[in-house]
């Protein structure tokens, strides 16, 4: 009888292992539901080459978006299209640009956000876009 679970509990632990490359990699694209594929449709060509914190980062979106504002998910989906079109390299460039961000000191960070509102204003004032994901739209009803 020992000798039989044994057996059992070993088979069990070598399909884990077998299996724990799977689960590193995330889901696949066929594993998402159609909500999640609807949302990430702009990732759909590339979703199995994209590293797992993309994919965790894209799901995490993903799964807060049904509680989102409509004017929010509106936003959303029209940022994670702009995001799907930027080389990998750019996106790296923009999440350390961020991480470097975040580990600035308060009133360091209040100053960068300070300097980039003036640059922001002067680009609109002059007829540039702002930034690589366009001009930023308030709330609507505030254009």
């Amino acid at each position: 009888m020992a000798l039989l679970w044994i057996r059992r509990l070993a088979g069990v632990l070598l399909l884990a292992l077998l299996a724990a490359p799977a689960w590193a990699e995330g889901p696949g694209w066929q594993g998402l539901t159609p909500a999640q594929k609807s949302l990430l449709a702009p990732f759909a060509s590339r979703w199995e080459q994209l590293p797992v914190k993309e994919r965790e980062r894209l799901l995490n979106v993903a799964e807060r978006y049904p509680d989102m504002r409509p004017e929010q998910q509106a936003r959303i989906r029209e940022r994670l299209g702009q995001w799907a079109q930027l080389p990998p390299e750019q996106q790296e460039r923009m999440r350390e640009n961020y991480r470097r961000f975040r580990e600035l000191p308060p009133e360091e960070r209040q100053k960068v956000i300070e300097r980039f509102r003036e640059q922001h204003q002067q680009m609109r004032g002059s007829g540039v876009g702002g930034g690589p994901f366009g001009p930023r739209r308030g709330p609507p009803g505030q254009d």
